[in-house]
């Protein structure tokens, strides 16, 4: 089996793993966020593919959705949803604002994209193809090891808006399932307007300014996000402890996700290349890790 369809199992088995989790502990919320988050990937990625012709998708996936070359995997789009749910249950433990916990949701994925995505185009041919762009692992304004800087923007727009909006209309308290299952529907197709709206304006800044928009941007939004992290954990530490109930779920998501990657760019020599972004993608891994160990005191 190859890496691309060890992965896109990986992520089937996670994904019945969390839904199963959810249903057991009738978490009826995280289920129409899983929906949103789904709905918004799927959408994102077929427009995407189709629209802005810089990529295309493997068409070695076991399951794909769409007509080739747009063609896009089928177990993607469940991630989305899955991974916004997962990142927004760490996020919570932080104690922050709707605003910010929305935020660290998407960070908490765009770092963990900041090492699958380096190795994805890189394995077996690559799970995609940025179009006319060269495989180096230069940083640069125009990429980050090849992978252009508006593709993490992107998640930087997408995520928190599903997750603020979840926030702000699906726990407000009872209301009918059609109504919630309208809503959900509704903060996903508000998320791709948000990313087509946002990521629009990113690529038109982009061209006047030789793409250091993106870059700046990102870097900017994904520092500012992991000082606020670091300060609140620091902040609240003796409200967190390892003792209390573990959720398993969570640990064993983040583990594997983060396993992989790490064991991916380990078998590309990419840490032997460039030994610090090996110490990033570890210092990475143990932090999310790390979050999803603890819990707080009651």
């Amino acid at each position: 089996m190859n890496w691309i369809n060890g992965f896109e199992i990986l992520c089937y088995i996670i994904t019945v793993i969390l839904l199963i989790d959810i249903i057991r502990k009738k978490s009826w919320d995280e289920i129409l966020l899983f929906l949103s988050g789904t709905l918004a990937g799927f959408t994102l990625e077929l427009l995407a593919v189709r629209v802005t012709g810089i990529y295309h998708y493997s068409p070695d996936f076991y399951i794909s959705i769409g007509v080739a070359p747009y063609q896009f995997p089928f177990f993607g789009g469940l991630m989305w949803g899955g991974l916004t749910v997962c990142a927004l249950r760490l996020a919570k433990r932080l104690n922050f604002g709707k605003i910010m916990t929305a935020l660290a949701t998407g960070w908490l994925i765009v770092s963990m994209d900041l090492l699958l995505d380096v190795a994805a185009i890189r394995l077996n041919g690559g799970f995609w193809v940025w179009d006319g762009r060269p495989i180096t692992l230069d940083i640069t304004h125009h990429m980050f090891m090849s992978v252009i800087w508006v593709n993490f923007l992107g998640y930087m727009f997408e995520t928190p808006a599903v997750a603020y909006l979840a926030q702000r209309f699906l726990e407000r308290g009872k209301s009918s399932v059609t109504k919630k299952i309208l809503t959900a529907i509704g903060i996903g197709l508000a998320g791709v307007a948000v990313v087509g709206v946002l990521s629009g304006i990113s690529l038109f800044l982009n061209k006047i300014t030789d793409e250091w928009f993106a870059c700046v941007a990102f870097v900017l939004l994904w520092v500012f996000i992991l000082i606020r992290i670091v300060v609140q954990i620091i902040k609240e530490h003796k409200g967190f402890t390892f003792k209390g109930e573990k959720d398993r779920t969570i640990i064993l998501v983040w583990t594997a996700m983060y396993g992989y990657c790490l064991a991916a760019l380990l078998s590309l020599g990419i840490f032997k290349e460039v030994p610090l972004y090996g110490v990033f993608a570890l210092l990475l891994a143990s932090g999310t890790v790390f979050l999803s160990l603890i819990s707080e005191q009651k």
